[in-house]
């Protein structure tokens, strides 16, 4: 079948769409019938899977299929292919030396094993590596100029043909370098480093052990270092066996590499005597470089949360002239496997901090230097080396450096924990979330919550609220809370207008919103307030706890109070160094339905002339404070609404009660209502009282 008689069907579909009742996104015909359940988007005969527009999982053979029969494998996810046509494939490459056949791997014809595999030459199956998948990569003579032809063997373990380095510049090269050689164990050719002025050393090839020999320089050289004015290492003192079992080594015209790390590669290498004076020129290698012949030891160290002291022993040379003076190297290392050389390039890409030491005044003073800015509790890697004069002639290259010593500064106090979210979701509760501190300058071992109880401020004893308005305050709960994205940033909002009322505030109004403002800041700014509700002096107790993780919830709260809760960061050195600065909220719980109820006997009594005098106990513990009270009354049997009294907190505490006046005699019924700082109570149950006439004389009274 065609390509144009496989999907000829698919006109009919597209002009002829009728509803398809077939359930289970089952296809049907253009007349509504049900086709074969493997197929998809139509088909053109009804039941028959081999009339199927398209396939819902596999095609094979002009048939559609669940899956692939035996002996087959599934090629880009819908065909099914013989193992013969998968090795025919070819993976496409603008590079023709890197086109390669496809593989099996787990039923699938793939172009290219997983990581972790990989296959023979003699199967296209994939199978599992035994630690790193080899990689084969031919590549003749390849010339390394930058990071991006570098980059083209990436991955690379056996390299057939040789390579040749001509590196001149580049950003952070060690490690790029590294990034895309570093898996390389075996080149069969040889390798070449010729003018190369950005490398400073070739510990990027860290896996490389045999360079084999099987074409050579001039015919006679397996290694070949010219011309680099940087260099001044090879390989890693720590590097494995880098065998070379034919041909020689060439050095020359290597200013900064000193001989002994020459004669250290012909050990390491093991061609050790097959080169004489002219592979190998004394005059041209390591001629300006202070080649470290002697040893220097540090003899004291001292350290502090942001400094570091060294001392170090004198040092002379054989002509003291010729020493100018000491340079310091110091950089963070979390690990102590650090050499000087280490991810360092000549473009000064991962450099080293570097501090100029002059020479003591006195010969026989030992040097010393204060290294500065530190941070706490970092482990700092640091050597010091010799400057002084070289010159060409053999004997006299004289130097010194000391081995990478690891020195960790002093810890010192966390900074303050960041992104405090705080909620209440009780009477009693309040819930706090944080993050870790941006620095922890230490290991950081817990955290310290200190939360204290803040009283209302007085001036809000002194207003009359049946005649001022009021914006009440309400409980903290922050919609970020159960957000999982902690950084959100707040946002300045729209607010509705406030409605005109068609009169502006007097005087003695503004003076009072300033007040209630007064009071708002306060709460917040100045935590040492002495009123309470009850007007006695009021001792706040700060309570705290230890805390390891990043949240809290903080029981046994008062309801609708006002509470300070400060966080600190504590590393392990918390004991001499103290924890972090506060880092410190302020939230109200949320109040208690019930707490400004009216619970006990309410009273009244005749009191002149249509009046009676009404009294009650005040809540004991309401939401924050009492700012009035509301009696709503309403004569039995009389229609209209129920008249409302509003009697301010002061007011009711200066007579003991409330004096009702009511317009004629009679038999009435009352509710009354706390009004706190957390808004309005529930009315009371309703109260029955008498106001007799002037000639009924007798005293009335009653407790309800």
């Amino acid at each position: 079948m065609s390509f144009l008689e496989f999907f000829a069907p698919c006109l009919t579909c597209l002009l002829s769409i009728s509803v398809c009742n077939c359930g289970n996104e089952i296809a049907c015909t253009s007349t509504g019938e049900c086709c074969h359940s493997e197929c998809l988007g139509g088909c053109s005969k009804t039941g028959d899977s081999r009339a199927c527009v398209a396939c819902r999982n596999f095609f094979f053979k002009d048939q559609c299929l669940p899956s692939c029969p035996a002996k087959t494998y599934e090629y880009e996810g819908w065909r099914c292919i013989t193992s013969e046509y998968c090795a025919s494939l070819r993976k496409v490459s603008e590079n023709p030396r890197e086109s390669s056949k496809f593989v099996i791997y787990e039923n699938r014809c793939l172009s290219e094993c997983p990581p972790g595999y990989t296959r023979n030459e003699s199967s296209i199956v994939c199978h599992k590596c035994e630690g790193l998948c080899p990689k084969t990569c031919k590549v003749g003579i390849k010339s390394i100029d930058s990071i991006q032809t570098a980059k083209e063997l990436t991955g690379c373990t056996h390299i057939e043909g040789s390579l040749i380095f001509n590196i001149r510049r580049g950003n952070n090269l060690a490690s790029e370098l590294q990034r895309s050689l570093g898996r390389i164990d075996t080149i069969t050719g040889f390798l070449k480093i010729k003018h190369s002025f950005a490398l400073v050393s070739l510990s990027f090839f860290k896996n490389l052990k045999l360079i084999r020999g099987d074409t050579m320089v001039d015919g006679n050289y397996t290694l070949y270092i010219l011309d680099n004015q940087n260099l001044q290492q090879l390989w890693d003192p720590n590097h494995e066996q880098l065998s070379i079992p034919v041909g020689k080594l060439y050095f020359a015209f290597n200013p900064k590499l000193c001989l002994s790390e020459i004669y250290n590669m012909e050990e390491l290498t093991g061609t050790k005597g097959r080169q004489n004076k002219a592979d190998i020129n004394p005059r041209t290698n390591g001629d300006r470089a202070s080649c470290k012949t002697h040893a220097l030891k540090f003899v004291t160290n001292v350290t502090e949360f942001d400094r570091i002291f060294l001392k170090w022993e004198s040092y002379r040379m054989p002509e003291p002239r010729d020493l100018l003076s000491f340079i310091v190297h110091y950089k963070e290392s979390p690990f102590q496997n650090i050499t000087e050389h280490l991810g360092q390039d000549a473009c000064g890409a991962n450099s080293w901090n570097v501090v100029d030491v002059e020479l003591p005044l006195n010969d026989g003073q030992e040097p010393s230097v204060t290294l500065m800015n530190l941070k706490p509790w970092t482990q700092y890697a640091i050597y010091v080396r010799a400057i002084s004069l070289t010159t060409a002639e053999e004997g006299r290259n004289f130097g010194a450096q000391s081995d990478v010593v690891y020195i960790r500064t002093k810890p010192a106090a966390p900074t303050v924990p960041q992104d405090v979210l705080i909620m209440s979701n009780s009477s009693s509760h309040l819930i706090v979330r944080w993050k870790p501190p941006t620095q922890r300058n230490g290991n950081l071992s817990y955290y310290l919550v200190l939360w204290q109880q803040l009283s209302e401020d007085e001036a809000l004893y002194h207003n009359d609220y049946c005649t001022k308005g009021l914006k009440l305050p309400t409980s903290s709960a922050d919609t970020r809370f159960d957000s999982d994205d902690n950084d959100i940033d707040s946002e300045d909002k729209c607010c509705p207008c406030q409605k005109n009322g068609g009169q502006l505030l007097d005087l003695d109004e503004e003076f009072f919103q300033k007040k209630f403002e007064n009071f708002l800041r306060n709460t917040i700014f100045i935590p040492n307030h002495t009123i309470n509700n009850t007007g006695t002096d009021f001792k706040p107790y700060t309570y705290k706890d230890k805390i390891f993780r990043e949240r809290m919830v903080i029981p046994n709260l008062r309801h609708f109070t006002e509470y300070r809760i400060d966080i600190h960061a504590c590393n392990h050195a918390a004991d001499t160094v103290g924890c972090s600065a506060a880092t410190f909220v302020f939230a109200r719980t949320m109040s208690d339905p019930h707490a400004d109820n009216i619970a006990g006997n309410i009273s009244w009594q005749s009191a002149g002339h249509n009046t009676i005098f009404m009294k009650w106990e005040e809540p004991p513990n309401p939401n924050a404070l009492i700012l009035k009270y509301e009696i709503k009354y309403k004569r039995e049997n009389e229609e209209g609404p129920s008249t409302v009294v509003c009697v301010s907190r002061q007011k009711f505490k200066k007579h003991k009660g409330v004096y009702i006046n009511v317009a004629q005699p009679g038999n009435y019924s009352a509710m009354i209502r706390v009004t706190s700082l957390a808004g309005n109570g529930s009315w009371t149950e309703p109260i029955v009282f008498s106001v007799r006439l002037p000639g009924e004389s007798a005293l009335l009274e009653g407790i309800i």
